[in-house]
């Protein structure tokens, strides 16, 4: 491994940068199955980061079974390979940007439709909760981050799908940055604030009615307006 020219530039996710660059190592085959990485220490050292920067890249690639520990020996490359579905986000690629929002509607589009055919009383009034939650953030300043993906993921627990649910989940944890970032922009524009609030009460309306045609049209656009919001930062 280099040098400077490994340096990460500030600006970008830190230990998801990290961890994209060490899978392209590993990828490369310029660390071998099996094979033993560098301390954190000569990591750090490397990118110009910090050990608790390393420590979650490490972790991520952990979770990916791409990479493995041995108690008192430390990282090493799995030499089982890793068969992990992997979905990373750039946003610093209009292309990549592109094709995630297009694959999430994949998900999101068509788990919408479902919950406004099945969902239930009693999940109707927990999406209603969120939505409600969503706008306390509005009127308190709050980021609303965490009442977003509460919001959408107990649309998704209204498919009675249970693949919809955990593919949900999995896309919070890797597409987590992209969704920050988007209410992070939103947040910087008072008229984004409330368009984005009007997209999500139309997507519980539809739900609402029971009409799965004007759900899949709602979060179809919203997801659109989303990436919108994300190439205007």
């Amino acid at each position: 491994m280099s040098s400077n020219s490994e340096i990460i530039q500030r600006g970008h996710s830190l230990p998801d940068e990290v961890a994209l660059r060490l899978r392209a190592t590993i990828e490369s085959g310029a660390w071998q199955p099996g094979e033993r990485l560098p301390s954190q220490q000569e990591l750090c050292q490397v990118y110009g980061v910090s050990r608790p920067v390393v420590r979650e890249a490490i972790s991520l690639l952990k979770s990916e079974g791409l990479i493995i520990s041995q108690q008192g020996r430390g990282q090493f490359v799995n030499p089982e390979g890793s068969s992990v579905f992997r979905l990373e986000a750039r946003l610093d690629s209009q292309e990549d940007l592109a094709s995630t929002i297009e694959f999430l509607m994949s998900v999101e589009v068509v788990g919408t439709e479902l919950a406004a055919m099945r969902r239930t009383p009693a999940e109707l009034e927990e999406i209603r909760g969120h939505l409600e939650a969503l706008e306390e953030a509005i009127r308190t300043n709050g980021s609303g981050i965490d009442d977003d993906m509460h919001f959408h993921q107990s649309i998704m627990r209204a498919t009675h799908n249970e693949h919809f649910l955990d593919f949900s989940n999995f896309l919070e944890t890797r597409v987590r940055r992209l969704i920050r970032a988007a209410r992070t922009n939103t947040a910087r524009h008072a008229g984004w604030v409330r368009q984005a609030q009007d997209e999500h009460r139309t997507i519980f309306e539809a739900i609402e009615r029971q009409d799965p045609e004007a759900a899949r049209h709602a979060a179809r656009q919203h997801l659109i307006n989303a990436a919108k919001r994300l190439q205007a930062r």
